[in-house]
């Protein structure tokens, strides 16, 4: 770990906390959004639901390569 993440009060369980709430959120977007009738009349609209959750799921993974609880 750096010093900048111990000054900065950052410990391992924060990256593992922040990976868990990126889940929640992909998984409430597409509980909430993923199966409305209008995302599936709208094509344009259903392209950027699609690259949110993408980039959600993204996020999730990049998080998990700085965690170090696996390690």
């Amino acid at each position: 770990m750096s010093d900048i993440e111990t000054d900065s009060g950052i410990n391992p369980g924060h990256y593992f906390e922040l990976l868990d709430r990126a889940h929640i959120a992909s998984s409430y977007v597409q509980m909430a959004l993923g199966e409305h009738p209008v995302l599936a009349r709208h094509p344009e609209l259903m392209a950027i639901y699609q690259a949110s959750i993408d980039q959600l799921e993204a996020l999730y993974v990049a998080i998990g390569q700085h965690d170090v609880t696996w390690k």
